[in-house]
């Protein structure tokens, strides 16, 4: 028995002891990003520099609210009303998420121009600060900002870092391969850099080619999975406007729960169908 409460004592005395000391103090875990860091992640990447994280959720609960306040009325199913202000609530990112693809590929057109344009200027003997200003003044429309920006941070800040901040603000695979050329270019001399954007040229545009190529494939199955998914619902509402009598039974609590069913089993299938057909991003890996 004495054996014992002095091992019980020993013990009690060595966990005070581990818990008063740093070196035995377990790790502190890495805290995890916030929902508002996480939202405004996803608006960066996606190009919303117009409104902030707040501004963003509260145009999506309007969104929502409108949209279900219209079906309501409409309809009069307040399942149906629920479905669609959770619909609204995905309008504004879906919005900003296709404008931003869109924008992407745009950019990347006007990129594979610039260097060739780039190439043009330095066979002539021009710099490639030079060809950048030039780039400003005369290049795409979508990049005469960006380029701008650069000639400008290249005289402030020198030419390596006006490429890290074109970088950040493009924030595009393509132009961080262009912009690591440009600086190796910088670091080493210039004497083959018509050569090398002549093979990066050419590269990106095979690369834009293909994504065409495939966005084209994609898109013949997204317009599938749309019909497929909005074919139950658009036959639901021509039959509510051509004999409401005949839909009664989705006014009572068992047939809204049915409708709910149906609805859920609707998103989960177009949401697999999107999942399956989704390209590959291309991922940055210049950063």
């Amino acid at each position: 028995m004495p054996l014992i409460l002095s091992l019980t004592f020993a013990a009690g005395v060595l966990l005070i002891f581990m818990s008063s000391t740093e070196r035995w103090a377990p790790p502190k875990t890495a805290s995890r990003p916030t929902r508002v860091a996480q939202l405004e992640a996803y608006l960066r990447r996606n190009g919303v520099t117009e409104i902030a994280s707040r501004e963003f959720v509260v145009l999506s609960v309007l969104t929502g609210a409108a949209l279900a306040m219209f079906v309501q009325f409409a309809l009069g199913w307040p399942t149906v009303s629920a479905a669609a202000f959770a619909v609204g609530l995905l309008l504004p990112g879906w919005y900003f998420h296709t404008r931003h693809e869109r924008r992407r590929e745009a950019v990347q057109l006007a990129l594979a121009d610039s260097v060739d344009a780039l190439r043009a200027a330095v066979r002539t003997g021009m710099s490639v600060e030079e060809a950048v200003l030039s780039l400003a003044r005369n290049g795409p429309e979508v990049l005469r900002r960006t380029f701008s920006d650069l000639a400008r941070e290249i005289r402030i800040g020198g030419f390596e870092e006006g490429i890290r901040r074109a970088r950040e603000q493009l924030s595009d695979p393509v132009f961080d391969t262009v912009g690591a050329t440009l600086v190796m270019s910088h670091r080493l001399g210039g004497r083959n850099l018509s050569i090398v954007l002549d093979s990066l040229s050419r590269s990106v545009r095979q690369s834009i080619n293909l994504e065409r190529e495939l966005r084209a494939h994609q898109a013949k199955n997204v317009l599938s999975a749309r019909i497929i998914a909005a074919l139950p619902v658009i036959l639901i509402l021509a039959v509510r406007g051509l004999n409401p009598d005949y839909l009664d039974v989705f006014s009572s609590a068992n047939g809204q729960a049915i409708l709910a069913l149906c609805l859920v089993s609707v998103a989960v299938g177009y949401a697999g169908m999107l999942r399956a057909t989704r390209l590959p991003l291309e991922e940055r890996v210049l950063q």
